[in-house]
C-alpha cells in the first residue's frame, strides 16, 4: 500500500549517526541524548533531520514504531523546518537543548504533552494547537513572533526563563488562548507584545520575576482576559510599557505586589496600567510598588477589596466609575490620605484645569463612592471629611448654584449668587451638614453675645422696657422711666443716681407679678423661634421717634437703634438654625437611603 512521502523510513536512508541513535531510542521509549547542551552549528554527529524527526513524531511506520512515551530528543541540531501542522501526534514530544529553525504546530492536535525546554527556535507557530498536556517552553529562545492562537492546552503553559525576541514585532500572540494556567517566571524576558487578549485561564496566570519590553506601545496585553483563579504580577515584574487589562474577569485576586510598571520611554506620558471595565472578584493588591503608577486608568472597573500603601499612587491616574466593595490599607486609614489619592486622577477630573460650572471635567463618583465605602466599613469620621472636601470641590469648580437652563444668562446670578451664600453659610455653621454640632457652638456663642450686649444696654443704658402700654399708665411706676431718672439727676447734681431709679431693669416699683426682665431668658426667646418665654412679648428696646431726614436719623442714632438690630439679626440666626437643622435631617435621611 502507498504511502505519503515522508511516512517511511525508506525515505530518509541513510540515516545520519544522530539519527540512527535516536532511531533506536524512539522504539524503546527513552532519552536519546546527543547533547547536554544546546548546539549553535550542526555537526555531522549532532544533526538530526526535520523530516525524519516529524516521521518519528507521527509515530514511524510498521517496520518501526515509536513507543507510547513518545520521542524524545536532547542536544540535537535540527536540520529544516520541522512541519507538523494539521498533524495528529498520538504521544508526547520532547525536544530538550536542542536547535530548531521553523516549527509550525497550527491546527496540530496532541495527544500528551510538547516539551521544548531549553530549547531555541526562529519561529513557533502553533494557532488552533490543541494539546492534551502540559506545554512546557521553559528557558526557550526564540528569534522572531510566537503565536498560539486560539490554542488549547489541557494543561499549564510554562515559560520559565524563556526569553523571546520578536523581532521588532510581537513576542508572543496567544490571543483567544485556552490554558490551565500561564507561568511568566524565572527571569523570563519578552521583547516585543505579548498578546493574551481574550484568553480564557481555568487557573492562575503567574509572572513574577520576569521583564515585559515593548517594542512599539504595548509591553502586555490581557484585554477581556478571564481567569478563573488569580492574577500574579508581583516581585520582579518588570514591564516597559503599558499593560493593559481592560475587560479582564478576574475570579481570584490581582496581585500587583512589588510590581515595577514604566513607560516605554522615560519622560513620555503614555499609560503604564490600564484596567478599564475589568472586574476582580478577590482583592486588587497593589502593595510594594517599586515606582508610584502614573498614568493608570481604573475606569469603570469593580473590586472586591482594594489594597494600597502609601507608595502605590502616582499622578493622572483614571478613577472615574472605579468602584470597590472594601477599602484597606499598611498604615492607619486617613481621611487625608485618601483626599490626596482622588487629587492624583487626571487634573481635569480634579477640577484642576481651571474650567468652571458645565464647561468642568469634575468627576463626582469616586468622591462619593469613597464617602459611601467609608460609612459602610465604620469610618464615620473619616466619611464626613471626605463629604466636606467633596463640597468644597463643588465650590471650587463653580458646580453650586448652577441655574437650571431655562433661566436667560443674564439673570442667571440671580440664582447663582444666593445658593453660593446659603452654600457657604451651611459650610460655616454645620460642615455642610457633616459636623451638625457645630450648629450649637454657633447658638450658645450667638446667645452668650446676645445676653451680655442686652445685659450692658439694659444696665448702662437703661435700653429695655416693659411693651405692655397698661404699665406706662400706673402712676406707681413713675419712678421707673428713663425720664424720671434724668430729672432726679438734674435735681440732685452731686449725688449718684439710685440704681432703681430711671431704669426699668432695676426699679423696684415694677409688681413682681409682672414678668421680669432677664438678658439670657430674653435671648434664648429671640433664638428659639417657636418657644415662648414671655420675654420677647412683655420686653422691648425703647428707641426714639425717627427722625424725617434720613442724615438726621442717622445722626441721632442710640443704643435702642442698635438693639433693635441685634435682636433682628438674632431672629434671622434662630431661623437659620432652625432650617439647618431640618436640612442636615433630611440629609442623614437621603444618604442613608
Amino acid at each position: 500500500m502507498a504511502v505519503p512521502h515522508g511516512r517511511s523510513l525508506a525515505d530518509f536512508l541513510p540515516l545520519k549517526p544522530a539519527e540512527q541513535l535516536l532511531l533506536k531510542h524512539a522504539a524503546l521509549g527513552g532519552m536519546t541524548e546527543i547533547s547536554t547542551q544546546r548546539p549553535t552549528d550542526a555537526t555531522p554527529s549532532n544533526t538530526v533531520r526535520a523530516g525524519f524527526l516529524r516521521f518519528l513524531i507521527l509515530g514511524g511506520d510498521d517496520l518501526n514504531p515509536v513507543h507510547e512515551l513518545g520521542v524524545m530528543l536532547k542536544g540535537a541540531y535540527v536540520e529544516g523546518d520541522l512541519e507538523l501542522r494539521e498533524s495528529r501526534v498520538d504521544t508526547s514530544i520532547a525536544l530538550n537543548h536542542c536547535c530548531l529553525q521553523n516549527l509550525s504546530l497550527r491546527g496540530a492536535s496532541v495527544q500528551g504533552t510538547i516539551n521544548l525546554a531549553y530549547s531555541s527556535c526562529k519561529s513557533l507557530k502553533a494557532d488552533l494547537l490543541t494539546v492534551s498536556g502540559t506545554m512546557c517552553l521553559d528557558h526557550l529562545v526564540a528569534k522572531g513572533s510566537m503565536t498560539l492562537q486560539k490554542a488549547k492546552i489541557g494543561g499549564s503553559l510554562l515559560l520559565r526563563g524563556s526569553n523571546l525576541d520578536g523581532q521588532g514585532s510581537y513576542a508572543l500572540i496567544a490571543d483567544s488562548l485556552v490554558v490551565r494556567s500561564i507561568h511568566f517566571e524565572e527571569k523570563f524576558i519578552a521583547l516585543g507584545e505579548v498578546c493574551l487578549i481574550g484568553a480564557e485561564i481555568k487557573g492562575q496566570l503567574n509572572c513574577r520575576d520576569c521583564t515585559f519590553k515593548a517594542t512599539n506601545a504595548f509591553a502586555l496585553s490581557a484585554d477581556s482576559i478571564t481567569v478563573q483563579g488569580t492574577v500574579f504580577l508581583t516581585t520582579g515584574f518588570h514591564s516597559q510599557g503599558s499593560v493593559r487589562f481592560s475587560g479582564a474577569r478576574i475570579t481570584g485576586q490581582f496581585s500587583l505586589k512589588e510590581a515595577h510598571f514604566e513607560r516605554k520611554n522615560k519622560g513620555e506620558n503614555g499609560e503604564t496600567l490600564i484596567a478599564q471595565n475589568a472586574h476582580i472578584e478577590g482583592v486588587l493588591n497593589m502593595t510594594g510598588l517599586i515606582a508610584p503608577l502614573d498614568n493608570a486608568a481604573f475606569s469603570g472597573s469593580r473590586v472586591g477589596t482594594l489594597h494600597d500603601d502609601a507608595r502605590t499612587w502616582g499622578k493622572g491616574i483614571g478613577l472615574n466609575g472605579f468602584t470597590y466593595n472594601f477599602l484597606t490599607t499598611e498604615a492607619p486609614l486617613r481621611a487625608q490620605e485618601r483626599i490626596d489619592w482622588l487629587d492624583r486622577q487626571i487634573p481635569a477630573n480634579t477640577g484642576a484645569d481651571g474650567l468652571k460650572g458645565s464647561a468642568s471635567k469634575f468627576r463626582p463618583q469616586p468622591w462619593r463612592h469613597l464617602q459611601h465605602v467609608l460609612e459602610e466599613m465604620g469610618h464615620a469620621e473619616e466619611a464626613r471629611e471626605v463629604g466636606i472636601a467633596f463640597e468644597k470641590r463643588l465650590r471650587k469648580v463653580g458646580l453650586i448654584g448652577q441655574a437650571p437652563a431655562g433661566i436667560p444668562r443674564g439673570l442667571r446670578w440671580l440664582y447663582r449668587l444666593p445658593a453660593l451664600g446659603l452654600h457657604s453659610l451651611y459650610g460655616l455653621f454645620t460642615g455642610f451638614g457633616y459636623r451638625p454640632m457645630r450648629l450649637l457652638a454657633w447658638f450658645f456663642g450667638t446667645w452668650l453675645v446676645c445676653t451680655s450686649v442686652y445685659w450692658y444696654a439694659a444696665v448702662e443704658h437703661k435700653v429695655f422696657a416693659p411693651s405692655n402700654p397698661l404699665v406706662f399708665q400706673n402712676e406707681a411706676y413713675a419712678s421707673c422711666p428713663p425720664e424720671y431718672g434724668e430729672a432726679w439727676q438734674r435735681q440732685h447734681p452731686a449725688a449718684e443716681r439710685p440704681a432703681d431709679i430711671g431704669n426699668w431693669y432695676t426699679c423696684k416699683a415694677l409688681r413682681g407679678e409682672y414678668t421680669g426682665f432677664s438678658p439670657g431668658a430674653y435671648s434664648l426667646d429671640i433664638l428659639l423661634s417657636l418657644v415662648d418665654l414671655q420675654q420677647e412679648k412683655d420686653w422691648g428696646p425703647i428707641t426714639p421717634t425717627p427722625f424725617p431726614g434720613y442724615w438726621d436719623e442717622l445722626k441721632n442714632l442710640e443704643w435702642g437703634h442698635g438693639i433693635r438690630l441685634l435682636i433682628w439679626l438674632e431672629t434671622l440666626i434662630g431661623w437659620g438654625i432652625s432650617l439647618l437643622l431640618v436640612a442636615i435631617v433630611s440629609g442623614l435621611t437621603r444618604r442613608k437611603e
